[in-house]
């Protein structure tokens, strides 16, 4: 004969988890914080304050700052990106500051960047070594050493020099002015 036993069923209740226990702030101050590992994140969508990471696709959502090496966003709104290699197609992106920067469709306040590529894209201003630029975009402020390409520019490096030197003599002028009076 065989010894045969009924199965059990697991109880409805869960397992006892101990509780958390908190650490002093000296403790957690005197204990040596683990770097966070870094990984190739999987293309997010939500909502983050801010990431660090090697890479990143972000697609439909808003960040606040990336600094990764290649950063990929695609219908979003970043606050800010640092990156070897920056992308942005159909976003709102308030600062870039990387070697290479694209934009496809999209708004930049700001960049800092060697190599810019911009494809119907509005752009506030941009510092960088050279500019292409595809049709349909506008930059209004431009410091570039060189620009290639179509985009519709405001103000570029001499037309900022004589509109500072303009605003300058008017400024001599208003004070002059209001010292003979006094």
């Amino acid at each position: 004969m065989t010894d045969q036993t009924e199965p059990t069923l697991p109880t409805a209740e869960p397992p006892a988890v101990p509780p958390r226990r908190r650490r002093s702030r000296a403790a957690a101050a005197a204990a040596p914080a683990e770097p966070p590992t870094p990984r190739a994140a999987e293309p997010a969508t939500g909502s983050l304050d801010a990431v660090a990471v090697d890479l990143l696709e972000f697609e439909r959502g808003a960040i606040g700052g990336v600094r990764a090496t290649d950063v990929s966003a695609r219908l979003a709104a970043v606050g800010g990106i640092a990156a070897n290699h920056a992308s942005v197609d159909q976003g709102f992106v308030s600062g870039i500051a990387a070697r290479e920067a694209t934009v496809r469709q999209g708004y930049v306040r700001g960049m800092l960047a060697q190599q810019v590529h911009l494809e119907q894209t509005l752009v506030r201003s941009v510092v960088a070594n050279t500019v292409q630029a595809g049709p349909s975009t506008g930059i209004a402020v431009a410091l570039a050493r060189r620009i290639d390409g179509e985009a519709k520019i405001l103000l570029d490096w001499r037309g900022a020099l004589a509109l500072g030197a303009t605003l300058g003599v008017a400024l001599v002028v208003v004070r002059l002015g209001g010292a003979r009076r006094g």
